[in-house]
């Protein structure tokens, strides 16, 4: 095998953007960026889902933050807004009927804010009018005219008990305890002293006939109290006859105002009649005038008094152009769905129609509405009462207390309004799938998802419209223009971050701030008038300087011997395997070593990690998967008589992932084979039961993270890095590591095959079987299976039995 064909050259381990292929000198000579470009997938998923109107087809906006999601769904929801009409105002007006449910009132768009200053001025026309008719002559006279026969039989009542009491004899007086009759004497009342000196016969009959005219007064007392409040009843009667008549006209001006709402013209009689029913509240009381301007109407005498007869407009769509479009930051309960607030007088709590308030799906109702997954469903209630929202098209105010409390009470139950908006949930894929398996609502609600890539093709296009982006931060942000070879330095640093040298990566923020974090550079450079390539490269080491300290602290650790790598000579079964550590916001790579040592066994393969239960299920797959190539390889035949052990030296923490697979293999055959592996050679990759060579993530921290090491003990040029052929592609390697390559003092192996492996790392042939299953002398292959062959026949000799076969019960991974 051609080792040297399996070496990538220097011209693959990294993307280039020409600064000259862009076609600028500065960012000042080209185009702002105009819409979105990448994300084709998702913009094709918004214009459908904000286009149809069929239920359940609300939109799902998956991404990552940084992505450009929120930017770029708030410009279709702005766009998409324009096109449709506005929605109608909502308020809420008493209930005279049940006063606990205020009723809903749907208004035409701009209608409610006039139906609250045309309620403010029927009120004070009420205000001044009716007291001024109760003042007036002319309802004296009206009143008595109607209670005139009622004084009649009052008289006649009064007459009656008079008359008939004197021709008894009797004469009636008032007590507090009603009407009394007392015996005459020639005219005159008799008094105590003379009632009892009379004698007894007398002052019998007389108590007698009192007796009985005291019955005969009770009767007419009763009659009268009929006639009272006969009188009474008649008395209010005129008044309201009165007072409709006085309002007749304010209202039927109202009601030719709003006569095609039904629901309201029913309102306003029910309030003319409430009017008419409370007059009470509309008369001069001690003496003082009734408010009759705008400002004492609003008085808090006249907030008790004519409280009821306020309307609450809670959606004012007056100045909305279009549809609304609402972004709801924070998503809680009573933000979404509305609340019913409570004022304190007199150290008890109470509530009334105006403290009735909106949520976010009120102002958005007729529009779209967008919600931040993941404070959504941290939000509690949050998330369920959306849902029944959706379902049912209507939403209730209720005040979260009042559904929780075990003992009810009695409060204020606006009536439901039906909702017609679009939801737009922006989240994770991680979110988007918990739900999908979690929720069975979830895919009933959310039809539609609108998918944005992380990354996106790296073609001429492409790198013109990040030197827009570009343009757009810099005008934005007033930042001094970039030249041609800073956004050349942006271009590859985008593909750096993607790992990819065909990719671009689509979250802007990140390069936002880098262009930010490079003009400041500039300004620290002599005020220079551009920022150039070196700024942008002074930006990103300043941003790694701020990050890397922990792995300044594992390379020192490295230099001085406390962490054992070798980066010359070569050892028998021990290797240099790679991994990344992410900080969050840093990732890089360190080497790692790897020993296996084999003996005289039953075809069991320890991992020491896995055993002390520091492996991840993805490594324990990986290993697995190891264990079934060496059986397939080698165990055809006869039983594997050996025994393995693989380990991670000082390592402390969970070990997971199957990029170090093809490492571990490498070290247990070097093992089995008794051939040193070169320990100037790190090994990244996992491998599939037939020996194949997979591609894993993060290779280019992994290559970088051993090259430091390498350099801080000396480039010899006989060091280097084994990766998956199939990772070739997602390498962007800072230019140290590239110019390394090219001056031949480091080097990067792509590999297809174990075989491909093994020859970089020892030297030795693998070999190939002939027909009969046999590999030549020489070859590692070779070595391997004449060293098995001797310890099946070790085996035979100390089993006795005969046959040197094994237990295949125990031929197994533990």
């Amino acid at each position: 095998m051609d080792i040297d064909a399996l070496k990538v050259p220097s011209n693959r381990l990294t993307s280039f953007c020409d600064p000259d292929s862009l076609g600028f000198e500065t960012t000042d000579e080209i185009q702002p960026l105009e819409g979105i470009v990448g994300q084709d997938r998702a913009v094709g998923a918004l214009e459908f889902g904000l286009s149809i109107d069929a239920p359940g087809h609300n939109i799902y906006v998956v991404g990552f933050p940084g992505t450009g999601r929120t930017t770029t769904l708030k410009g279709f929801l702005r766009r998409a807004a324009q096109t449709r009409s506005q929605p109608d105002d909502w308020c809420y007006v008493h209930n005279f009927h049940d006063p606990l449910q205020p009723v809903a009132v749907r208004l035409p768009a701009g209608t409610g804010r006039q139906l609250v200053e045309d309620m403010d001025e029927l009120i004070r026309d009420c205000s001044r009018e009716i007291p001024r008719v109760f003042e007036s002559a002319e309802y004296r006279v009206r009143v008595d005219e109607a209670m005139g026969e009622i004084q009649q039989r009052r008289d006649a009542i009064t007459e009656q008990i008079e008359s008939t009491t004197r021709k008894e004899g009797f004469a009636v007086q008032p007590s507090s305890v009603g009407l009394e009759t007392t015996p005459l004497k020639d005219g005159r009342p008799l008094s105590r002293e003379e009632y009892n000196q009379l004698p007894d016969e007398e002052r019998d009959a007389l108590r007698k006939a009192g007796d009985k005219l005291q019955q005969f007064i009770n009767q007419q007392l009763t009659g009268l109290r009929r006639v009272e409040r006969e009188g009474y009843r008649l008395r209010i009667q005129v008044d309201k006859d009165v007072i409709l008549a006085v309002v007749e006209p304010f209202f039927n001006e109202m009601k030719e105002r709003y006569q095609d709402d039904p629901n309201l013209v029913h309102y306003l009689d029910d309030m003319r009649e409430d009017i008419a029913s409370h007059l009470d509240d509309f008369r001069t009381q001690d003496g003082q005038q009734p408010p009759t301007d705008e400002h004492q109407g609003r008085g808090q005498d006249s907030e008790d008094r004519f409280l009821r007869y306020r309307v609450n407009v809670i959606v004012d769509h007056g100045s909305t152009q279009g549809a609304p479009v609402i972004i709801e930051d924070s998503p809680t309960y009573y933000n979404l769905f509305g609340r019913v607030e409570y004022r304190h007088r007199m150290g008890a709590a109470g509530t009334d129609l105006t403290m009735i308030r909106p949520g976010a799906i009120h102002l958005a109702n007729g529009g779209y509405l967008a919600i931040p997954a993941k404070d959504l469903l941290n939000s509690p209630l949050a998330w369920d009462t959306l849902k029944r929202v959706l379902r049912s098209g209507e939403i209730r105010i209720e005040n979260i207390a009042e559904q929780f409390n075990p003992i009810p009470t009695s409060t204020l139950s606006p009536q439901p309004i039906p909702v017609a908006v679009k939801i737009v949930l922006i989240g994770t894929p991680f979110l988007f799938s918990l739900l999908q398996r979690t929720d069975e609502d979830f895919r009933k609600l959310f039809k539609v998802k609108a998918d944005f890539d992380i990354s996106m093709e790296r073609n001429d296009a492409n790198c013109n419209f990040y030197a827009s982006f570009v343009h757009n931060q810099c005008r934005d942000g007033n930042l001094r223009p970039f030249h041609k070879t800073a956004v050349s330095k942006i271009i590859d640093y985008a593909s750096r971050l993607v790992e990819h040298q065909e990719k671009l990566t689509t979250r802007f923020i990140d390069i936002a701030d880098l262009t930010v974090e490079a003009e400041h550079w500039a300004g620290q450079d002599g005020d220079s008038p551009v920022v150039m390539d070196h700024h942008v490269d002074k930006a990103i080491k300043e941003r790694i300087y701020r990050s890397n300290l922990t792995e300044e602290r594992v390379q020192q650790y490295i230099d001085d011997g406390t962490i054992m790598i070798d980066t010359e000579g070569s050892v028998v079964g021990q290797i240099n395997g790679m991994s990344v550590l992410d900080m969050g916001d840093y990732a890089f790579g360190r080497p790692v070593r790897i020993t296996a040592r084999s003996s005289m066994g039953r075809g069991n393969v320890t991992n020491i990690d896995r055993e002390a239960q520091m492996t991840g299920r993805t490594h324990n797959k990986g290993f697995l998967i190891l264990t079934g190539y060496l059986m397939g390889k080698y165990g055809q035949d006869n039983p594997l008589p050996v025994r393995g052990t693989i380990g991670f030296e000082q390592t402390y923490d969970e070990v997971d992932g199957d990029s170090a697979s093809s490492a571990e293999l490498y070290a247990l055959l070097s093992s089995l084979g008794e051939v040193p592996i070169k320990q100037g050679i790190a090994v990244t990759g996992s491998v599939n039961q037939h020996g194949e060579i997979q591609a894993i993530g993060g290779a280019t921290h992994k290559i970088e993270g051993f090259f430091e090491v390498c350099k801080s003990k000396g480039l010899t040029g006989d060091q280097g890095v084994i990766i998956p052929k199939g990772n070739v592609r997602n390498l962007v390697l800072k230019d140290e590591v590239t110019q390394a390559v090219k001056d031949g003092r480091f080097t990067v192996y792509a590999v297809e095959s174990v075989e491909q492996g093994m020859e970089v790392l020892t030297g030795v042939p693998t070999g190939e079987p002939d027909e009969a299953g046999d590999y030549p002398e020489g070859t590692l292959n070779h070595t391997i299976t004449q060293k098995l062959e001797r310890m099946a026949a070790k085996a035979k000799e100390l089993s006795g039995d005969g046959d040197g076969t094994t237990d295949t019960r125990e031929l197994q991974n533990n």
